[in-house]
């Protein structure tokens, strides 16, 4: 990114803070009165039945993805179409931010419950560099809705970068091999954010590497759900995992 060019953003982007080339934040992206009203929608069509809080790949995590518009945002002081015109500001960021043209891979809001971490890992590759199944998670966006909750900090393994969750900020970063970073354990309450995942629009992929992804990710599937069963046996006998995050040993 070029002196002036970074000038210009950060006129754009008052709020703008540059961790380094590829790991950024922006501050008051959304208002404190806008993140109030999402985090009661969501939890509304939780209540309501209409969408479901699921399990993902970090423990006591959940994520939930969205209709492209919903009348019923109305009833939270937010348009209908509201969270199609968030994902269309996210991609406008990231995009100029990095330069390229980004596609979506996934668009969804996620809550983490108090004894919720995530181990330092890579958003589209293993520990040794190869992708993944979720190869095409190059990118990722989160805002953070809430702040009001003990830990949950998102911190990269080889740099000293730790990004405290903020109401309104969001933290744009490259998620792949070389930026493992962690969230720490959440405490106290639960913590809110809309997460996505990008990838550069000019990537192709052929039909074979969609195939090798689809069968990895089945096997990947199942060997969580046995690895959730048996988290949920250390709970129930208090023997879940304390994690200790960079930083807090």
């Amino acid at each position: 990114m070029s002196v002036g060019n970074l000038e210009s953003l950060k006129v754009k982007y008052p709020g703008l803070k540059v961790w380094k080339d590829d790991c950024f934040t922006i501050e008051n992206f959304i208002t404190p009165d806008e993140a109030t009203k999402i985090i009661a929608y969501l939890e509304y069509l939780s209540e309501a039945g209409r969408l479901e809080w699921n399990q993902i790949s970090f423990y006591d995590s959940f994520a939930m993805g969205f209709w492209d518009s919903d009348k019923a945002l109305e009833q939270f002081g937010l348009p209908e179409d509201y969270f199609p015109r968030l994902k269309s500001r996210i991609k406008k960021a990231g995009e100029e931010l990095f330069g390229i043209k980004w596609n979506e891979i996934s668009y969804h809001a996620q809550k983490w419950i108090p004894g919720a971490f995530a181990e330092f890992h890579s958003d589209n590759t293993d520990h040794e560099g190869n992708y993944t199944a979720f190869e095409r998670s190059r990118y990722a966006a989160f805002m953070y809705l809430n702040d009001d909750f003990g830990g949950g900090l998102l911190n990269y393994r080889d740099f000293e970068i730790s990004i405290q969750p903020k109401v309104g900020l969001i933290a744009i970063f490259a998620g792949g091999f070389g930026n493992e970073h962690e969230v720490t354990m959440v405490k106290d309450k639960t913590r809110y954010t809309v997460g996505s995942f990008w990838d550069d629009a000019a990537n192709v992929y052929t039909d074979e590497q969609r195939q090798r992804w689809a069968e990895e990710l089945a096997g990947t599937r199942k060997e969580q759900d046995q690895q959730y069963k048996q988290w949920a046996k250390d709970k129930e006998s208090g023997n879940a995992p304390i994690y200790i995050g960079k930083g807090e040993e």
